[in-house]
């Protein structure tokens, strides 16, 4: 491929006395020159990209704020509207972009997932304790002294209390 560019000549005296000083031969320099463009202009598009997808998650964001705010009825904010009453101006329509950074967005839903998450735990916290008592009872049982009794040491003990019974009754009959 053979690329040629036409330079006035007061320019090009310049491009020599650059490249000169640079160390650089004047097809190198070009060669440098049309990868830079390229890189810059590939690296714009890249930029442009990025852009676009934050202006898309932007607008999804906003639309969803319009949708769900408290003080939103879907076309106008009841704080714009209501701001200043005594004005005889008409009340605009809902900007979506507004909506995204405005102070006063309350979520409707949120009060919904609190109900549901109280009744979640209210459900829940017994068997949470429950567990959580098991859990220190293995962890910390030898240290804090406390020994479940085992099936076999409660039998041994039943045992012995059943001989302890007998006990007075055999004493009564050998001490008349």
């Amino acid at each position: 491929m053979k690329i040629t560019v036409e330079i006035p000549p007061d320019m090009e005296r310049l491009l020599m006395k650059k490249c000169e000083e640079s160390g650089v031969t004047p097809s190198e320099f070009v060669y440098l020159l049309l990868e830079w463009y390229f890189f810059k202009r590939g690296k714009k598009a890249e930029v442009t990209g990025e852009l676009n997808e934050f202006m898309r998650v932007a607008k999804e964001v906003a639309d969803e704020r319009v949708r769900f705010c408290k003080f939103s009825d879907g076309a106008y904010c009841a704080v714009e509207t209501f701001e200043d009453v005594f004005s005889d101006k008409e009340p605009t329509p809902i900007s979506p972009y507004r909506c995204l950074f405005c102070l006063y967005y309350v979520d409707k839903r949120k009060d919904k997932r609190r109900t549901e998450f109280r009744e979640l735990t209210e459900a829940k916290m017994y068997d949470l304790a429950k567990i959580a008592a098991k859990f220190v009872v293995e962890l910390y049982g030898d240290r804090l002294g406390y020994r479940p009794k085992t099936k076999s040491e409660s039998i041994v003990e039943s045992k012995e209390e059943k001989k302890d019974e007998k006990l007075p009754k055999v004493k009564k009959l050998l001490d008349w």
